[in-house]
């Protein structure tokens, strides 16, 4: 059976819904190379395994910045050793250069980022020193001379974990630095007989200052002296004609989650019982949680939730009928019915044509139509799963063992169709405001934010599923099979990117006049994901918080977790306070954000759904300061 958390990852958001060198430049100094190109050379610490243990070492990057080089965002990777460097080490170099990029509104196409490496090196743990480099040359900025730090880089801008911590003080000695920075939360850090090691002593006792920082604002600042401007937020507020029409749809779906739930408990008790403690008790919770936001004024909240309600209610009946069909008629009569009745592919059909007719001139338009392509994205994504799981129950020998995977599918196939209700029900809401700027081109916008969602991917491939596979002694195929059958949230992802490498986010949407937002509103979808895989599997929860059905449980980091929640909070404000001093009304944004808001305060799923509903809006809103032309904004 399915469990929460599967059944909340599904996008009910508005969201869906970022060496020395050959002249020897010193430690930490930035220099100009000629041709418009920058420089800046650092000390990134690692371990290395040794038949006598860990050992700590540094290995010197000097990270170029060419600027205006043409229309595509390049990032490369040079090493003086053969095999020098390494998947993780090149996902921790791409996600450095794109979280620099929009933290400083800086071009999405045209800059040439390279990371010239001494030595060997892999691992993600250089990702927040990197990102801090790369910063310092897109501001000017001159970093300390006397210090450096581990931890890796996540899309938000948080400073996640990394291991063996206490050797790496070694390297910073080695590196001749005096100052380390630390992930929050690893002061206490394991040695190799999993014995934890105060590291702030351990730093002073070899004349290193130890400090923990949660983000890159805190750590750019340790770096250079300077702040790093982000956009300051205030009250998030609809206009009122916004929050009229949605009021209307907020009371238009609990209504149908009312008529779903009569239709519901007429089935019979037997059926009802597979959905009770499941899909059903989602569905009353998020009916519950759109009442309260809609009774305190918070609209957008609220249509986030009684979507959810609905849909949820919508599956759980549809499922609940074929249900019947299954266990008298067989799979193939099951599937047919749960097609018959969702037509998915058809409003899929009729949703893609539609988007292909807008002409958006306006930035609350541009927002309305990727919000649509990326749920059109979803939806078929989330048909190929479930088209996948149909043929794992074709395959079962019982129908006890079909009864599974056809209902987990059959719920999901079910949610798609109010997925799309929703998206084109909102094209119709779609406020007026700032301009498009048509200098600006949603090809590069897309094109960026699709690379930097493969970035992410490959991060998690590498950090998590590649070392499970050689921890287990199985391949990295099998961890893949098996996570693919426990988490939704991975089989979506997996599936979308499927269809980016078969087809391509634009073919797979049709194509079009508005082939490059539906680009981009895919691409989005699949950023906001990874970012959210990496967040369970490593940086806040991680195996040890994660329960057989791979559930979260605790935070392995409970301040790392609150800290992400915060900032990602604060930079949804920011990015909304932008919008509307332009003259932008954020509908979609404020959704995701007063719903988020309340998620933050339940359990950990929740907080993990909050936040990947927090990174979705301050994307969406970074995307709209870009095509409206004014990226900088707030940021300077």
């Amino acid at each position: 059976m399915m469990s929460r958390r599967r059944v909340s990852l599904l996008a009910f958001s508005l969201s869906c819904a970022l060496v020395i060198s050959g002249l020897m430049a010193p430690a930490g100094a930035t220099a100009r190379a000629g041709g418009g190109e920058k420089s800046v050379t650092l000390f990134p610490v690692s371990v290395r395994e040794t038949s006598e243990g860990s050992v700590g070492g540094a290995h010197p990057v000097t990270i170029h910045l060419r600027e205006g080089g043409g229309d595509t965002f390049r990032v490369g990777f040079t090493e003086d050793e053969v095999a020098g460097t390494g998947d993780q080490w090149r996902a921790a170099g791409w996600n450095a250069a794109t979280v620099a990029t929009l933290l400083t509104g800086s071009p999405l196409g045209g800059n040439e980022i390279t990371f010239d490496l001494n030595g060997r090196i892999d691992g993600p743990s250089a990702g927040a020193l990197m990102t801090i480099g790369v910063l310092s040359l897109l501001r000017g900025d001159k970093i300390k001379k006397n210090i450096t730090m581990t931890g890796t880089i996540n899309p938000d801008g948080t400073v996640g974990p990394v291991g063996g911590i206490p050797y790496k003080v070694d390297g910073v000695v080695e590196a001749k630095k005096t100052r380390m920075l630390i992930p929050i939360g690893q002061r206490n850090s394991p040695d190799d007989t999993g014995a934890p090691v105060d590291v702030v002593d351990l730093g002073l006792e070899k004349g290193v200052q130890v400090s923990e920082v949660a983000d890159i604002y805190e750590a750019y600042e340790e770096f250079t002296g300077n702040e790093l401007p982000r956009p300051q937020g205030g009250d998030v507020e609809l206009s009122p004609r916004a929050y009229d029409a949605l009021e209307g749809f907020v009371n238009d779906w609990l209504t149908e989650f009312d008529g779903q739930a009569g239709l519901f408990n007429s089935l019979d008790p037997s059926i009802q019982e597979l959905f009770l403690d499941t899909i059903v008790a989602d569905a009353n919770a998020a009916q519950q949680r759109a009442v309260s936001l809609s009774q305190q004024g918070l609209q957008a909240g609220a249509y986030v939730d009684a979507l959810e309600a609905a849909g949820l209610a919508r599956a759980a009946v549809t499922a609940g009928n074929a249900v019947q069909t299954l266990l008298t008629a067989g799979v193939e009569a099951f599937k047919s019915e749960i097609v018959s009745t969702a037509a998915v592919e058809d409003k899929v059909d009729a949703l893609v044509e539609q988007l292909k007719a807008q002409k958006p001139k306006t930035l609350g338009q541009v927002s309305a139509l990727i919000d649509g392509y990326g749920n059109a994205f979803d939806a078929l994504a989330v048909t190929l799963f479930a088209q996948d799981l149909f043929a794992q129950a074709d395959a079962a020998p019982t129908i006890d063992e079909a009864l599974e995977p056809a209902l987990t599918g059959a719920l999901f196939y079910s949610i798609v169709g109010t997925q799309v209700d929703a998206a084109e029900q909102l094209l119709d809401l779609a406020p007026g405001g700032a301009r498009l700027k048509k200098e600006v081109d949603p090809e590069q916008a897309a094109d960026f934010f699709r690379k930097a969602a493969e970035a992410n991917f490959q991060a998690f491939e590498t950090i998590f599923v590649e070392s499970q596979a050689d921890a287990s002694g199985i391949s990295s195929d099998q961890v893949r099979e098996f996570l693919a059958g426990q988490d939704f949230g991975y089989a979506l992802t997996q599936a979308g990117f499927n269809l980016v490498e078969n087809e391509g986010i634009e073919e797979a949407l049709g194509g079009g006049t508005n082939a490059a937002f539906g680009d981009l509103g895919g691409s989005v979808a699949l950023y906001v994901r990874a970012n959210s895989l990496i967040a369970k599997y490593y940086a806040l929860i991680g195996a040890s918080c994660l329960d057989e059905s791979l559930e979260p449980v605790c935070a392995s980091n409970e301040r790392a977790l609150t800290s992400a929640l915060d900032l990602a909070e604060g930079q949804v404000e920011g990015g909304i306070a932008v919008l509307r001093d332009k003259n932008v009304d954020p509908t979609f944004e404020a959704g995701a954000y007063e719903s988020a808001r309340v998620g933050r305060e339940g359990d950990i799923g929740d907080k993990l759904d909050a936040l990947d509903s927090f990174l979705a809006a301050f994307i969406k809103s970074r995307i709209l300061a870009y095509l409206g032309g004014f990226p900088t904004a707030g940021l300077e």
